[in-house]
């Protein structure tokens, strides 16, 4: 006879998006997906409030009948919980904290992921007008005393993180960052072979940056140093809108060599397949000392090397697991290792092969599997 499966509970304060784009609504799908794979039953409390108000009903009167459940995972919005959604009659700011609360008080270990901290940075108020950031601020904090008072441990992207996070005691964060999924091309490639990126095609190094470039992903030094140098392209893939927006900035410093396309989703596919290493040499402010960028694992899942900047959570990682090369962001230290990349092809093929060896350790699953080792005693 089949032994049943264990059983968790995952628990979101809004409705998951089986459609969702971006990395905060990508995120909590892949952590509920690994859940099941690596063998779970899942119990869900998703949704509108009127939802969530019923499922958390049934669900606590299960457990207050003795249902055993290992663990409770919850992921927080990026907005103060409750407020993740249109605000109706059904709206509650403290019926999923009291929820988790319950759980832990029933013997229940309970993780949550604590997404965002741009709140507590004085940008904010450039977002939202006064009193609204005032009052966005206090329920902020207010959601941090309810998970001090459920006692529960905290997950954050990076340890750097939890250094601007109040109010939880520092024993209480664990680190969790975004993970990947395993791809290998299904071609073998040169490069690009249509006309427009014959520069990619004959380059060694052929470097591909995927995301956005706001104020928070600045590329101007990584693209000075890379216009025009010989043996190395760079395909950058982000919205069109943005490259619209930010292209002037751009545009004294492009060169033949470097490439930029709008694509996405299975798109995406083709670029992998074409380039032998990634880029996040991005201006390293102050953001990204603590920021986990999701496509530093994905880039990683396609077995492809990182090439990320000193002073950044990705160059601290990049340097700690030797996935690829920390460089300083400046257009003439970064030259420095494409040159040398470009001169010796073999150990960009020695880093390639370990990041092929070590990525499964850095997958959606193997983040499932950490909460499980870290939760069930």
């Amino acid at each position: 006879m089949t032994a049943e499966k264990p059983l968790m509970i995952f628990h979101v304060a809004y409705r998951l998006n089986p459609d969702a784009k971006s990395a905060s609504g990508i995120r909590p799908l892949k952590m509920r997906q690994a859940f099941e794979e690596i063998g779970y039953r899942v119990l869900e409390i998703s949704g509108r409030h009127p939802q969530r108000r019923a499922q958390i009903k049934r669900i606590r009167g299960l457990i207050a009948g003795g249902l055993r459940v290992d663990f409770v995972y919850s992921e927080s919005a990026t907005a103060p919980t409750g407020l993740g959604e249109p605000v109706t009659s059904a709206t509650s700011l403290s019926r999923d904290i009291r929820f988790l609360r319950f759980c832990r008080q029933s013997g229940i270990p309970v993780g949550l992921f604590y997404r965002d901290i741009y709140w507590n940075f004085p940008i904010y108020t450039e977002v939202l007008w006064w009193p609204m950031y005032v009052l966005m601020r206090m329920l902020h904090r207010r959601d941090l005393r309810g998970y001090r008072r459920a006692n529960i441990d905290v997950y954050v992207p990076s340890m750097e993180m939890s250094e601007w996070v109040p109010i939880i005691d520092r024993a209480r964060f664990r680190e969790l960052p975004p993970g990947g999924e395993i791809r290998d091309s299904t071609v073998e490639t040169q490069g690009a072979d249509d006309s427009s990126s014959e520069s990619s095609a004959r380059a060694s190094l052929r470097l591909l940056y995927v995301g956005g470039l706001s104020d928070n992903y600045r590329l101007h030094e990584s693209v000075r140093a890379i216009a025009g140098r010989k043996g190395v392209s760079l395909t950058i893939c982000t919205r069109e809108a943005e490259w619209q927006a930010r292209e002037s900035e751009y545009r004294d410093l492009m060169a033949p060599n470097i490439r930029v396309v709008h694509r996405s989703g299975d798109e995406l596919r083709e670029l992998y397949d074409e380039a032998n290493a990634c880029l996040l040499a991005v201006e390293p402010i102050v953001y990204w000392t603590f920021a986990v960028p999701v496509k530093l694992f994905e880039y990683l899942g396609n077995g492809k090397p990182v090439i990320a900047s000193a002073g950044s959570y990705s160059g601290r990682f990049v340097r700690d697991q030797s996935v690829g090369w920390t460089v300083a962001y400046g257009a003439d230290e970064f030259a420095d290792t494409l040159d040398r990349l470009v001169e010796r092809p073999e150990e960009l093929e020695a880093v390639t092969e370990w990041v092929r060896t070590v990525r499964r350790d850095h997958t959606w699953q193997a983040r499932a599997k950490q909460v499980v080792a870290d939760l069930v005693v």
